[in-house]
């Protein structure tokens, strides 16, 4: 949480006094943060199953790729070849999470950072995702975050 504070304080100096931000500054402090919030990952492969460990390093590049693209495990099964099964398999061998659950995770990681870093309305983002209609990003917010993002936004708007 101090780091998250520490990089909105940065942000909100950033807006207010554009001339003294420092984008390394923001950029690293967003690193630290984004490395605070991942899951550790093993030094090695867990022991007897490496193919899972590969299997979910294929997983997660994908879908930091095509997250706004493709919402569903069974799109990411056919592109790398693997059964849904076998992807969750591995992700909750790597995560603790489902394969379904570790892609809604950074769904919403998104949204929540357009919600609080950008004005576009809850539409515009929910476009930006890939969600064909705005109700539906709304109902799967709602479902993950426990707000709706109008809601989540006022909640959360530090600027």
């Amino acid at each position: 949480m101090r780091a998250a504070d520490h990089l909105r304080h940065e942000h909100a100096a950033a807006v207010s006094h554009p001339r003294l931000a420092s984008v390394p500054v923001l950029a690293h402090l967003l690193s630290a943060l984004v490395l605070r919030v991942l899951p550790a990952e093993p030094a090695e492969p867990p022991t007897g199953r490496p193919h899972e460990h590969t299997v979910f390093h294929r997983y997660r590049a994908a879908v930091e790729e095509q997250f706004t693209r493709h919402h569903h495990v069974r799109d990411y099964a056919s592109i790398l070849g693997y059964g849904p099964r076998t992807l969750t398999r591995a992700t909750r061998a790597a995560t603790g999470l489902g394969a379904k659950q570790f892609l809604d995770q950074r769904i919403l990681l998104e949204a929540k950072r357009l919600l609080a870093h950008t004005d576009l309305p809850a539409a515009r983002c929910a476009e930006h995702l890939g969600f064909h209609d705005a109700a539906n990003f709304t109902t799967f917010f709602q479902r993950q975050a426990g707000l709706s993002p109008s809601r989540w936004r006022t909640v959360h708007d530090g600027r």
